[in-house]
Order: structure tokens, then C-alpha cells, then sequence
């Protein structure tokens, strides 16, 4: 049997497995609900954009035709661009390069066509809270966050680990919905304890890397930056010669083929050019690596004579190199297939419900203690944010298919579509008198906004389930997996509305009662979207 805390050690750490549980856990609910969304960043793309059905000329065309053709539609030579090459033989290749500070995106077809969807791309950067109107600090904020995930789970076993097998298992559906609340909580964060500490660790590793790295690296160096980040980073961030003199350089194919030669088995899917047309041209060839785990490689050449500068790829690099291999792949979930993001989709969602489910505990808690005048505030938030969520992305989807695609302001028009969902959700939320109606109005409202969008999206396409050209599998999915989740979402509404009804009033704790814990209950192992708090006062019975 597994020692019992000091109660010192409890409190210690109940407070810090508390306390980050309140500042980050909605946030984190945002981070976990879109990065499971964005696991399907690719298949998003395909659906989203009528273009990206196209079937790919690259293979026909080659890769250097493929180039001057986006480069003649362009009309400029860029300093440097990168030539996007679409997986497998769907989708057309994309150029992108800067133009007077702006990011120039484009399809290669038939000309150019500019990127005019942006909603797999604006869920990719919410999952990290990135955006180009907020700069980088929010980016850093994801990264704290990540670690207060680390802090408050590890507090979380500490202070539960002779439960925690129980808390595995304890499911009790047809007690009171306190009862109910909090098995959920303590089961769905038991079983997604392994997932989430490696989502916290890999998180915080990819965002404070390029913090730390320079820390460490510049006095090792004496100051020499470029050799740091050469033995950091790798042949990535090896130094580049200055701009030169206008030379003719190797077609992209030649130049492709002998990155596979220096990387048997590289698919290449970046190209990157730097000074075009120059001497001093480099091209950087990046992909996955063919029967590999976690296997991408990097390779830089000469334009000028096919010159291999530098290769960075499984089984010619470091530990440095292989731990970010792993560390990316294991983030974005570069192995299993599909089957495996889907599971990986199932326990985000998991994350989000003991999140919620933890916040809503404490909060009726201390609803009952009447503590905190702000109490009911924080009650609502947790709605607006928690639902308001789901009723956001939903109109995110909706106006995705429902703007004209020709539209130049349709990408900011889907954005403002996003906030102006979620800021009235909040605001139905603090304003609603019956606030045990919130959770299955908002979810519900969520599924009926989701519901219309495979139809409407055979308004630009004939590829998905509703329309009338050749069927192709990843836009068929999409439009499944959406009306299956609009199913779900308005089932799970109408089930809380029924137990809404069921339990019409809450679970009361008389005023002066001690704030026994539930039958069987103790603190959850996972707390760390604010449930930590719901058993604070626990610690002055402990020990």
C-alpha cells in the first residue's frame, strides 16, 4: 500500500495541481478540441479547396515546368520561395514566397490561383494559439501552458496514486450528476493520462527549443552564432553563401533525383529556392523518408553543379537530430495512419471532457459554499468557452461553404465568423437566466449549424458525398465525419437536456456543512482544467 502524504506535501502540492489548473484549463480545452481537428490538417485541405481535387500535372509536367509556370504567372523573381507538392497524386503543387513584406500564396493551375480558404490552416495555428495579429506571444503562452499540463499532472498522481487504479474503473452512471460529473472526470483523465504527458512534453519542447537552444549553445560556442545553431539544429540551419552573380542552374528534377540518391527513399513534398538565378543558389529538398519511423530528411544543394552541401536524415545524424524526428512525429502523429488519429481525435476529446467536467465540479462546489462572488462568472465562462467552442468552429465550417469562394475577404470573413461566434456564446452565456439549460442549447446549436455543411459543400465541389462529380475518399470523409459529428452533437444535446430535466434542481450542500468529499470520491488524478479545486478544503481533513 502506497505511503500516505505529509500534509505539507499534499497541500503543496493539491495548491500547485490547483492553481494551474484554474489559469490554463480553458485554454488548453481550445489547444486539445483544435489540435485533434487539426490531426486531419491534409485530408481539411483537400475538402476545403476545389483546386486541391484536381489531379496533380507535377508527375506529367515535371518539377522545373511546374516552377516557371507558377513563376511566369507571378511575374517576379523572389529573393527565395518554396514549391509546395501535393501528397500522392491529388491536388496541385503550391508556390509561396514574399512580396513587399506579404506572404504570397498561390495554386499552380492553369496560371495562379490564390489561396482562398483558410480554415484547415486557422485551426492548425489556433491549436498552438498562433496569429499573425497577436505576434508570437500567445505562441509562448501555448508553451507555458504545456508545462503547467506537466506540472499539474504530475502533482495530480503524486497526490492520488494509491486511487488512481480505482479511479481507472469507478463509473457510476446512475448516481446523482455531481457523482456522475466527477466519475467521468477521474476516468476519462486516468485513461488519458499517457496521451496527455506526451502532448504536454512534445508541446513545450517544439515552442521553448528555440528559446533554450541559443542559452546553451552561445557560451559552448563563444558567441559564434552560426556554428551554434549548425550543431543544434543541423544541416538546416547551415550557413548560406551571399548573394552572387546571374548563373544557370540545374532543373528542379535533376536536382530532386540526387537528393534521392544522397536519401534512398526520400519523397520530397518542400522545395525550397534561395537566390534563384544566381550562382550563390541553394535548394533545399525536404520529405518523408520511405519505410522509416519518424524518417524526414533534409538535403542542400548546389543549383549551379547538383553539389550535395548538407543532408540531415535517419541514420546519417546525431541524437539531436533523432530526438526531433521523434518529437515531431510523435506531436503530429506520424505513424498508425489513420486509425491512430482517430484514436488520438477520441482521447483529445477525452482531454476536453475532463477539463470541463473538472471546472464544473469545483465551480458547483463552491456554488453551493457560496464562495467567491465571482463564482457564478466563472460558472458561465466555462459554458461560453467549453460549448461556445464547438458553436464557433461549427460556424467556422458553415461560412467556409456558405462565402462566395471567389471572394477576396472570405479567409478574414471565416476568422471574424469564428470570434463573433464565440464572443456571443460567451455572451448568451453571462446574460442567460437559466444556466443549467447552457451546455445543451450551445451544443445543440453547434450540431444544427454543422449539419447543412456536407450539402452546402457540394456547392464548389462534385467530389464530396452530396455531389454529382467523381467521388474522391478524403472529401467523402470529411462530409461524413461531419454529419456524424452533428449527429453526435445534437444526440449529447438532447441526452443533457433530458438529464437536465431529470435533475432539474442541483445537488445542494446545506450553508455550514464541511465539504465532504463523494462517496468513493478523491481529488482527480487530472485536474488540470481547474477540477483540482474542487476538493481544496479536503486538505484540512488530510493527514
Amino acid at each position: 500500500m502506497a505511503k500516505k502524504l505529509s500534509r505539507h506535501a499534499f497541500t503543496t502540492f493539491w495548491d500547485v495541481h490547483a492553481w494551474t489548473g484554474v489559469i490554463g484549463g480553458l485554454l488548453l480545452h481550445v489547444m486539445f478540441l483544435t489540435g485533434g481537428i487539426a490531426l486531419f490538417r491534409d485530408q481539411l485541405a483537400v475538402w476545403e479547396e476545389p483546386v486541391a481535387q484536381q489531379r496533380s500535372p507535377v508527375e506529367r509536367v515535371g518539377l522545373q515546368a511546374t516552377l516557371d509556370q507558377g513563376l511566369a504567372a507571378a511575374g517576379e523573381a523572389p529573393e527565395q520561395l518554396w514549391l509546395r507538392l501535393p501528397p500522392g497524386d491529388l491536388g496541385v503543387a503550391r508556390i509561396q514566397y514574399y512580396a513587399a513584406g506579404e506572404e504570397v500564396s498561390s495554386w499552380i493551375h492553369e496560371g495562379l490561383v490564390p489561396q482562398r480558404e483558410g480554415l484547415s490552416r486557422f485551426l492548425f495555428e489556433l491549436h498552438y494559439l498562433w496569429h499573425e495579429a497577436t505576434g508570437v506571444w500567445l505562441y509562448y503562452v501555448a508553451g507555458l501552458l504545456c508545462v503547467a499540463l506537466l506540472l499539474a499532472l504530475a502533482t495530480g498522481v503524486l497526490i492520488h496514486l494509491k486511487d488512481i487504479v480505482r479511479q481507472f474503473h469507478q463509473f457510476r452512471p446512475d448516481k446523482k450528476r455531481r457523482v456522475l460529473w466527477s466519475d467521468m472526470h477521474k476516468v476519462l483523465g486516468v485513461m488519458g493520462l499517457p496521451f496527455q504527458a506526451m502532448y504536454a512534453y512534445t508541446g513545450a519542447f517544439i515552442v521553448f527549443l528555440g528559446v533554450l537552444v541559443p542559452a546553451f549553445t552561445g557560451p559552448v560556442f563563444g558567441g559564434d552564432a552560426a556554428r551554434a545553431d549548425l550543431a543544434a539544429w543541423g544541416a538546416s540551419y547551415a550557413e548560406e553563401p551571399a548573394r552572387g552573380a546571374p548563373a544557370r542552374g540545374l532543373a528542379l528534377d535533376a536536382l530532386t533525383a540526387r537528393a534521392r540518391a544522397a536519401v534512398p527513399g526520400l519523397a520530397p513534398e518542400t522545395i525550397r529556392v534561395r537566390h534563384p538565378g544566381l550562382d550563390s543558389a541553394t535548394v533545399d529538398i525536404q520529405g518523408p523518408v520511405e519505410g522509416a519511423l519518424f524518417g524526414r530528411a533534409f538535403v542542400r544543394l548546389r543549383a549551379t553543379d547538383g553539389a550535395v552541401v548538407s543532408v540531415d536524415a535517419p541514420g546519417a545524424a546525431g541524437a539531436r537530430s533523432g530526438a526531433l524526428r521523434w518529437i515531431y512525429g510523435l506531436h503530429f502523429a506520424e505513424f498508425g495512419g489513420v486509425v491512430l488519429r482517430v484514436l488520438f481525435l477520441a482521447l483529445a476529446l477525452g482531454t476536453c471532457a475532463t477539463i470541463l467536467t473538472g471546472n464544473w465540479i469545483w465551480l458547483a462546489r463552491r456554488e453551493a459554499r457560496r464562495e467567491g462572488l465571482g463564482n457564478r462568472v466563472l460558472a458561465r465562462l466555462t459554458v461560453g468557452f467549453g460549448a461556445g467552442t464547438l458553436v464557433a468552429i461549427a460556424a467556422l465550417f458553415l461560412a467556409s461553404r456558405a462565402l462566395p469562394l471567389d471572394w477576396p475577404g472570405r479567409v478574414a470573413a471565416e476568422e471574424l465568423t469564428f470570434l463573433a461566434a464565440l464572443g456571443l456564446s460567451v455572451a448568451w452565456a453571462l446574460a442567460a437566466r437559466d444556466g443549467a439549460s447552457l451546455w445543451w442549447r450551445q451544443i445543440g446549436l453547434a450540431g444544427l449549424l454543422l449539419l447543412p455543411v456536407p450539402a452546402l459543400a457540394a456547392r464548389w465541389s462534385g467530389a464530396g458525398l452530396f455531389g454529382a462529380g467523381q467521388k474522391l475518399g478524403a472529401v467523402v470523409a470529411v462530409d461524413v465525419a461531419l454529419l456524424v459529428t452533428a449527429a453526435a452533437l445534437c444526440a449529447s444535446a438532447w441526452a443533457l437536456r433530458r438529464a437536465a430535466r431529470r435533475h432539474a434542481a442541483p445537488p445542494q450542500v446545506a450553508q455550514g456543512e464541511a465539504p465532504a468529499p463523494l462517496a468513493g470520491e478523491a481529488p482527480a488524478p487530472l485536474a488540470h482544467g481547474g477540477a483540482g479545486l474542487m476538493a481544496r478544503r479536503q486538505t484540512a481533513s488530510h493527514g
